[in-house]
């Protein structure tokens, strides 16, 4: 589902007012500070000569046109088929999956709103089946990963009690903020709603900041929520979620 026009504007006016407080040229502060190379669909290597970026920028610069032009290049490559989801091919436990680092023992819990009951993937009556999920992961981690020792996260989601509740205690009481990843998604997630519809009392606060505040030092501020990042030891996850030596890894990918 393609991203609303004023999820992709509420960045631009992000990066236009850095650029207006800070010096750096309007495209660069663009390119750095939104996510909007991502969201095109390219790679992380942010190449400024990127000829669909290139493309971007300039109609984003064009008399008139300008904003309205850009985002007409984004659907279309969205239309297109060009820009695919960021878990395409992993395998996920519904809204669920993570990378395990070997060195040093470290499993990262990623989420995606991979709900398609229409019901939001957060929401008190999708709450047992995100605990599941999450269940089904854990015992397919026991299985696969037996040396693992920690769980990392790292999401503004953090903030909130319909994510934290799924998780053990102790893991959400380590959240600790940390500096905004401009050029990641994750970040930015903050402005929609389920089925990619914009948060407009959310939006709106961020917007009122970017036009009010002076010190650029300060723009992780400007955020309604921070990024948080957490841990905690994989026993308290096989814990809380009933797994131990004698569970048989039932859970599969989805």
């Amino acid at each position: 589902m393609s991203y609303p026009p004023a999820f992709l504007e509420i960045q631009v006016t992000f990066a236009r007012r850095l650029a207006e407080l800070t010096g750096p040229p309007f495209q660069e502060s663009v390119l750095h500070h939104t996510a909007l190379y991502r969201i095109l669909g390219l790679d992380w290597s942010l190449d400024q000569h990127h000829p669909v970026w290139r493309s971007f920028i300039a109609a984003l610069q064009g008399a008139g046109t300008g904003f309205a032009a850009a985002y007409g290049l984004y659907a279309q490559r969205h239309a297109q088929g060009l820009i695919a989801d960021y878990v395409t091919g992993r395998p996920h436990w519904g809204c669920f999956f993570y990378e395990y680092h070997l060195e040093p023992r470290v499993v990262r819990l990623h989420f995606a709103n991979l709900d398609t009951t229409g019901a939001g993937p957060l929401s008190s009556q999708r709450q047992e089946t995100r605990r599941a999920e999450l269940q089904a992961m854990f015992a397919h981690i026991h299985r696969e990963h037996p040396a693992a020792k920690l769980v990392k996260g790292g999401s503004w989601l953090y903030n909130r009690t319909e994510y934290q509740r799924l998780f053990p205690p102790q893991y959400c009481a380590s959240a600790h903020v940390d500096h905004p990843h401009l050029i990641a998604r994750v970040l930015w997630g903050q402005f929609l709603r389920h089925g990619n519809r914009l948060n407009e009392d959310v939006a709106a606060q961020f917007l009122a900041r970017v036009v009010e505040l002076r010190d650029p030092a300060q723009y992780a501020s400007w955020f309604p929520y921070q990024n948080l990042l957490t841990e905690a030891s994989i026993q308290l996850f096989y814990a809380h979620y009933g797994i131990s030596d004698g569970s048989d890894g039932s859970g599969e990918p989805q």
